[in-house]
């Protein structure tokens, strides 16, 4: 009976959106903030209310739903990267427009990427992140070498793109339909018939895909509000509560280079508030928060940069798919940089000057190739404490608080995505400053 009380309210809390959308035509991105809020407080009353067993048969459902909708994001993933990569690449007119947005793009990637592993360094270390923790009993893991760094950037190397496909391997699929899309641009500057054919059947194909898009992206709410019911049931706030420290330092270092940085970076080059940008920003941002993922607010990222941001469908075709999974500014950069903080603490380790400049460098490396997917992080932070000869096992301590520092880490690297299209666009001329200006923030978007 106690299963049916929770179970209805929760249906009752998906009715309530709908009659949100429907009835009130509230705003796509209060929806969504809404059902983050609806979500967090049904997800901590079942957490600390609930018995165990009634909690456990209602995350079931939570689940479903949840997941559900990243599964459906997940879904959208294989016929739009490579379909919007080529696409967009087409939409170049020749070999020396596409050196322009290809050179400034992955250029900016790495400029990001190097501010916030300095970041990532100095916030730890102001906060003295790991200082005073138990350390215990630490489960034993395999050593790791640099070795592995260069293996993981070989498998970016696209041997077998279906493959890549198949196992949802992102960077080799994007490397070959990056090199498709050049080959394809290549044949254009020189034999202009032959490829429009291509042209038109890609951009019918990418329209299909968008107007999916659009049909799954109407659910986000109700995916949101799945996903944080589920990931508070479970966890509540003790996570919060032994590792606080570190939560609030990641938070603040998330914040800090969205705010410095990319801030700082569309203010100078585009000549746009700041705090407009976010605003427009809000959709995806907030979609990145809930999901904790980079690739699953893929979708909804390309729509902002389009829609909300002005950013020219050329240039939002290239740089979204490549930034979901190459530019990974807090997952690869922050949170690496603030780990070894970390561990360095929590062991008592002293840091040399060579050893922050190797986190540095190596934070840069992981921006750029870290698995856009939750927990993702981990993996290169392991490869980021192996090379600068620190313990491994500190990734365990933070583990714990991982999916509350990973919400903020993945709305980061969004906003680094967001923010290169509006200064890659606006130094190309493709950014329309006076429609970003003058629209009414506060209108629904297109799918909504």
């Amino acid at each position: 009976m106690r299963i049916v009380l929770w179970l209805g309210v929760f249906t009752f809390l998906l009715i309530a959106l709908t009659v949100m959308g429907k009835r009130f035509k509230t705003p796509f991105s209060v929806r969504v903030f809404v059902s983050l809020l609806l979500g967090t407080l049904f997800g901590l009353s079942l957490f600390f209310f609930a018995e165990s067993s009634v909690s456990q048969e209602v995350r079931r459902w939570t689940a479903l739903v949840g997941n559900g909708y990243v599964d459906l994001l997940r879904m959208l993933i294989i016929p739009l990267v490579p379909t919007s990569i080529i696409a967009g690449l087409l939409r170049l007119s020749d070999t020396g427009e596409l050196k322009k947005l290809g050179l400034r793009t992955i250029g900016l990637f790495l400029f990001t990427a190097t501010l916030a592993g300095i970041i990532g360094l100095v916030v730890g270390s102001l906060f003295s992140v790991g200082s005073g923790m138990v350390i215990g009993e630490l489960a034993k893991r395999d050593s790791n070498t640099i070795t592995n760094l260069f293996a993981q950037f070989r498998a970016f190397i696209p041997s077998n793109p279906v493959r890549s496909a198949a196992e949802m391997q992102m960077i080799p699929l994007v490397v070959f339909s990056v090199l498709l899309g050049v080959a394809a641009i290549a044949v254009k500057t020189k034999q202009p018939d032959k490829i429009k054919p291509i042209e038109t059947l890609l951009e019918g194909f990418l329209a299909i895909v968008m107007q999916l898009t659009s049909m799954v992206l109407s659910l986000t709410p109700y995916g949101v509000l799945g996903l944080t019911s589920y990931w508070l049931s479970s966890t509540g706030l003790a996570a919060l509560v032994q590792l606080g420290l570190f939560v609030v330092a990641m938070i603040v270092a998330c914040l800090l280079h969205m705010a410095l940085v990319y801030g700082g970076l569309v203010a100078s080059t585009a000549k746009i508030n700041p705090l407009r940008f976010f605003r427009a920003s809000s959709p995806a941002l907030l979609l990145a928060f809930s999901s904790r993922s980079s690739l699953g607010a893929l979708t909804m990222t390309i729509s902002t940069m389009t829609k909300r941001l002005k950013v020219s469908d050329r240039v939002a075709n290239f740089v979204g798919p490549l930034g979901a999974v190459m530019n990974m500014d807090a997952c690869g950069g922050i949170f690496p940089a603030m780990v070894a903080i970390f561990a360095a603490n929590a062991f008592g380790i002293d840091l040399t000057v060579s050893q922050y400049v190797l986190i540095v460098v190596v934070s840069i490396f992981a921006s750029l190739g870290s698995a856009a997917v939750p927990m993702g992080a981990t993996a290169f932070t392991i490869i980021t404490l192996t090379t600068v000869g620190l313990p491994v096992e500190a990734v365990g301590l933070v583990a714990g608080v991982d999916f509350l520092v990973d919400m903020f880490r993945t709305m980061t690297n969004v906003a680094g995505d967001l923010t290169t299209s509006v200064v890659v666009a606006n130094s190309l001329g493709e950014f329309d400053k006076k429609a970003f200006d003058e629209q009414d923030l506060k209108t629904e978007m297109a799918f909504a």
